[in-house]
């Protein structure tokens, strides 16, 4: 089976989460991804906790199907002969550098395009290449910070309290993938190359602007309100015997299936909460008897209760109960990978969150190690000799 961008090669500069994420998208949709790293490897494979073999969890995911060499960019002369090289015979490069970091490694677009005018640049920061702002550093909780999205989360008497699983960072990397398959699909049509700007603040707040828009046509900031979903519901998290559920009830009829579940068909004449606004303003009528109701009862009663009057609801699980999951395991919701490492046999690792019927993405190699394809794509795929190769390693280019 022909892979959707099998003839596409990428140049990863990826590090951490957004970049190297948009660029196993791109490999499990059949580019050729190298990942370009120092002698060694960098620290994001090293961040946090650490496995059996000294590296965290989260690379596996980020780095599979990729191939891997070793390049010091900061070492002018050698290197960049050899970056010329390697950008000559690919299609598209990736980064999240400040744009000030790109310039100083020769992967500004300017730099790039001069070696090959149709070159795609992804470049991915946190603020973008324009603005004031443009060579501050960030990471996804900065833009959490700056955009006002932080101050939607957390409870009225503490401080706001952001998202913990990165929404910026995956989200980007998704818009990066989707934009990039873009500009091939450009460079398709007209054989022009491109440069794609994305941002993580750019990102957040593209996510929030209707917030935002509520509070500067309405003048109404969002409230802190925890779990609970504001100007709508009852939505919220609520206790069980054994644990916790999140009832989900948008919309009339939502509410009204509700209010029967529970036993208290009278709020339905209740003049106070005939629409989803007025139920938010009145929660201290309701909220109280949703919880009073599922408190003395497990969560398999309130699942089965929900699901047969057809209200969203789930369980809240905890992630070492996620892979357990039956529907997580009948829909491969969960990839697992052989690291072929000791204790790393069975690692579970990021799945493709897509599937496609008639081209499908595939998860096909492990992470690579160090520099592991240096031989393959310096020696095969650009035809450097191994005298070349060893002087090269000498001189700390790679």
């Amino acid at each position: 089976m022909e892979k959707v961008l099998e003839d596409i090669r990428v140049l990863d500069f990826g590090r951490f989460i957004a970049c190297p994420y948009c660029g196993m998208l791109l490999a499990d949709m059949g580019a050729e991804v190298i990942r370009v790293e120092r002698t060694g490897g960098e620290e994001d494979r090293t961040t946090g906790l650490l496995g059996p073999d000294n590296q965290n969890l989260a690379w596996a995911s980020y780095a599979r199907n990729k191939k891997g060499v070793s390049l010091n960019l900061m070492k002018k002369g050698r290197s960049r002969e050899v970056l010329a090289d390697l950008v000559q015979k690919s299609d598209v490069v990736i980064h999240n550098f400040t744009p000030k970091a790109a310039e100083m490694m020769g992967l500004s677009y300017d730099a790039l395009k001069t070696i090959k005018p149709d070159i795609i640049l992804t470049a991915i920061s946190c603020f973008s290449s324009e603005g004031p702002y443009r060579d501050r550093p960030g990471f996804d909780f900065i833009a959490q910070a700056m955009s006002g999205a932080m101050s939607l989360g957390g409870f009225p008497e503490n401080p706001p309290m952001r998202a913990f699983m990165t929404p910026m960072d995956y989200t980007t990397a998704i818009s990066a993938a989707f934009a990039t398959a873009m500009a091939i699909r450009h460079h398709d049509q007209t054989g022009k190359g491109q440069m794609v700007d994305l941002s993580l603040m750019r990102t957040a707040i593209s996510m929030i602007t209707p917030q935002i828009a509520e509070a500067e046509v309405l003048g109404q900031l969002r409230p802190m309100i925890g779990n609970r979903a504001a100007y709508v519901g009852p939505t919220d998290l609520y206790k069980c015997m054994d644990g916790y559920v999140f009832i989900a009830t948008i919309m009339n009829s939502l509410w009204r299936r509700l209010a029967i579940v529970i036993g208290h068909e009278e709020l339905l004449e209740d003049p106070d909460l005939y629409n989803d606004l007025q139920r938010y303003y009145h929660r201290d009528k309701i909220d109280p008897l949703i919880a009073e109701w599922a408190a003395d009862k497990t969560v398999k009663t309130v699942m089965e209760k929900m699901e047969k009057a057809h209200i969203p609801c789930g369980e809240c699980l905890g992630l070492d109960e996620v892979a357990q999951d039956p529907h997580v395991q009948a829909t491969g919701m969960l990839e697992y990978i052989d690291m072929e490492e000791p204790g790393l046999e069975k690692q579970p690792i990021s799945n493709t969150p897509f599937k496609m019927s008639e081209t499908p993405p595939v998860i096909e190699s492990r992470a690579p190690r160090p520099g592991e394809h240096n031989a393959e794509i310096y020696g095969g795929l650009l035809g450097y000799s191994e005298q070349q190769l060893a002087d090269l390693a000498e001189a700390g280019a790679i």
